[in-house]
């Protein structure tokens, strides 16, 4: 296995630390480590919290590389935005309702709980009062014996004890006898007159409420519970009054929290009950399963389900904070007490709604009506929602898809491929749109194609057309020649010729042929054969004799413009100039067919050579006219196409034929060659243009 080492520094750094702390943290023993000097321990133990650095880093990095993976489908990018802005609102909104939902649950449960509680509490005080205004009503005014009072205590508590059967009523009056104290019960309480006593904090005023009885349980008919301190949970009423002036009393009834009281308040409320004393401060919450509290379990309303416990099921506390009779505090307010007893209701949320939204009329009817139809709408909508935007994301990931692959197929050369339209939207119209650029790009592709044959075969005619231009101007002993010619595009339509007929003459042919590309190409080789038949084949020249009087020059002109009627279309033609150089006269006779002036400038100045006719090819029996001129030292002939005079720069601005004077008359002690490379790069430069409107074609002669 080859050993890949990092290639970064963080790679580096990252092995580095990590190479350190596995040295420090498991080759090196701990006795050993404790030897080592306090900066280099220190030192060393910050080697775990610099390896948070790469930690960070290539978390990031594995972020991004994640990222850069996962989204890079649309599909996928639009189900996690789907996620982020659909799934985990309504997550957390279910959850903050759920939340909230058992808060106010189990609020309402303990209101209703606390609500009961205090209902009996009531119609306990109720009963008390009720007793002591009796009493005091049968006794006022007589001298009843002590036994007489507490046959009626008896009397007058059957009421309280058929509702209550494990209620105590205990009475306690001073004796106007001896000024001891008188002590009557009815119920369970048998309390010794000797022993009962009321609490101090108490002050002698009346109260009523949730008691934990932890003063004196024994007189109740209590028991210790499992060695500890003997204590009860009960409903109290204690109230005071004067059953004679010299008579005071104080009138106590007490119910306690037992069974009997939990199957109350479970028909009132619904829902199951229990009641646990020594209840850990860690059980003070929901309990999951209730048998955790099995063996602190006082009362229960819970029935036995077959095959499990009958404290199998989950519950919720409920600290009900009665108050110490002994010290008048209020137990597990501030923190929760062992001593005290808690309640436990069962956790069913549908039993206390059955209960709550019971239909007991037809306004609760139709509320719990309407809910349910606007619940089942909502569940409706949800699952239409999630079913439309299940289709609606998969129309847009299948039209992504499509145009994905095919882009492919493009990408492969295979632009035969199209996209299927299913759909009249924006989608669809963008497929259309695909197909109809894949089409496009199909015929353009072909286009391009026949465009690449005809630019090899407009090579290829350009390499002919070069080979009719001459390779070199004739050596001439009086005269200079040169000539040029530049295409505006691959073949040109201007044309220019030397003919050497012997040693002595020459004959020097200009022409530019109306339009431009292949058929104006294809017409100047027309031209030119024709020319050269006519002039050398046909031994024209002979008839030009000594001085050119006959009209040789004319004549040539005339029957070149014949045949070009006659074998080209009536809208071809072409402008022509033709001049016949004789060394041993000096002499250049010319014809002009309707070509820009050549310019001829000697000792005298220049001119134009305009003498001749018109253009070539549209009139069959055109006339045309010759001129001879005698040349000196020093003459220049300059004959141009309109490329050279018609050149525009960028602001429209022609070059003209005043300027290509100027430029020659500057340069007449140049050679031809110089002369011509000065007017081509002048031209150029004054261009604006890189691509030419025009071709450029010139023939500049010199005589020595």
């Amino acid at each position: 296995m080859r050993l890949r080492l990092p290639r970064s520094r963080m790679g580096w750094f990252t092995l580095v630390l990590v190479g350190l702390w596995a040295v420090w943290g498991w080759m090196i023993p701990a006795s050993m480590q404790r030897s080592f000097p306090a900066p280099l321990r220190l030192f060393l133990n910050l080697l775990t919290f610099l390896l948070i650095v790469p930690a960070a880093y290539y978390t990031w990095s594995l972020l991004r590389v994640v990222r850069a993976r996962l989204l890079w489908k649309i599909r996928r990018r639009l189900i996690i935005a789907h996620i982020l802005i659909g799934a985990i609102p309504i997550v957390l909104l279910l959850v903050i309702l759920y939340v909230s939902g058992l808060l106010f649950f189990y609020q309402l449960s303990y209101f209703l709980v606390e609500k009961q509680i205090g209902i009996h509490t009531a119609q306990i005080h109720a009963f008390s009062l009720s007793l002591s205004s009796g009493l005091q009503q049968s006794l006022a005014g007589s001298a009843s014996a002590p036994s007489e009072l507490k046959t009626m205590l008896e009397q007058d508590a059957r009421y309280l004890l058929s509702m209550y059967r494990a209620a105590s009523v205990v009475l306690r009056a001073r004796d106007p006898a001896t000024g001891g104290n008188l002590v009557f019960s009815a119920g369970r309480a048998r309390p010794d007159p000797d022993a009962y006593q009321l609490p101090r904090w108490l002050s002698d005023r009346e109260w009523n409420g949730l008691v934990y009885e932890d003063m004196q349980p024994a007189i109740y008919g209590l028991t210790p519970r499992k060695n500890e301190r003997p204590g009860m949970l009960c409903l109290r009423s204690l109230v005071y009054g004067e059953l004679r002036p010299e008579m005071p009393y104080s009138l106590e009834v007490t119910v306690p929290f037992d069974a009997e009281m939990l199957r109350r308040l479970r028909d009132a409320l619904g829902q199951d009950l229990l009641l646990a004393d020594h209840v850990p401060s860690a059980g003070l919450n929901v309990v999951p399963d209730t048998t955790l509290l099995s063996g602190n379990i006082l009362f229960s309303t819970f029935e036995p389900e077959a095959g499990a416990p009958p404290t199998a099921r989950p519950v919720w506390s409920m600290p009900l904070y009665p108050v110490s009779w002994d010290s008048g505090t209020i137990l597990g307010q501030t923190e929760p007490q062992p001593d005290a007893d808690v309640l436990f209701m069962e956790l069913s949320t549908s039993k206390l709604m059955q209960n709550v939204f019971r239909s007991e009329s037809n306004v609760s009817r139709t509320i719990l009506g309407a809910l349910q139809l606007v619940v089942g709408f909502f569940l409706a909508v949800e699952l239409l929602s999630l079913v439309a935007g299940i289709l609606i994301t998969k129309s847009i990931t299948n039209a992504v898809y499509n145009l994905d692959r095919g882009t492919e197929f493009i990408r492969r050369g295979d632009f035969s491929q199209r996209i299927v339209v299913k759909s009249e939207d924006q989608l669809g119209a963008l497929a259309k749109s695909f197909n109809q650029m894949t089409e496009y790009i199909q015929t353009l592709v072909k286009e391009r194609v026949q465009k690449e044959r005809l630019e090899r075969e407009l090579e290829i005619a350009k390499e002919v057309q070069e080979q009719l231009f001459p390779k070199q101007a004739p050596q001439l002993k009086l005269m200079e020649l040169t000539g040029l010619c530049l295409p505006a595009r691959i073949v040109s339509g201007d044309y220019y010729d030397f003919l050497q007929f012997d040693s002595q003459r020459i004959g020097m042919a200009l022409g530019d042929i109306c339009g431009k590309g292949i058929s104006a190409a294809l017409l100047m080789a027309n031209l030119q054969a024709t020319l050269r038949s006519n002039v050398l084949a046909g031994g024209a020249h002979s008839h030009a004799g000594q001085d050119g009087a006959d009209g040789g020059v004319a004549a040539v002109v005339r029957v070149l413009n014949q045949q070009i009627y006659a074998f080209t279309s009536a809208n071809k033609f072409a402008s022509f100039f033709y001049a016949v150089y004789d060394e041993t006269r000096s002499t250049m006779t010319y014809c002009n067919a309707g070509h820009n002036p050549p310019l001829f400038f000697n000792k005298s100045g220049f001119r134009r050579l305009t003498t001749g006719g018109t253009v070539v090819g549209i009139f069959p029996d055109a006339e045309f006219e010759q001129e001879t001129v005698h040349l000196e030292s020093g003459d220049l002939l300059l004959a141009y196409t309109d490329g050279i005079v018609e050149s525009v720069n960028e602001y429209g601005e022609e070059f003209g034929e005043q300027r290509l004077i100027r430029l020659v008359e500057g340069r007449r002690n140049h050679s031809a060659e110089q002369l011509q490379n000065a007017i081509v790069d002048e031209v150029l430069h004054w261009a604006y243009e890189e691509e030419r409107d025009d071709d450029m074609t010139l023939i500049v002669a010199r005589c020595r």
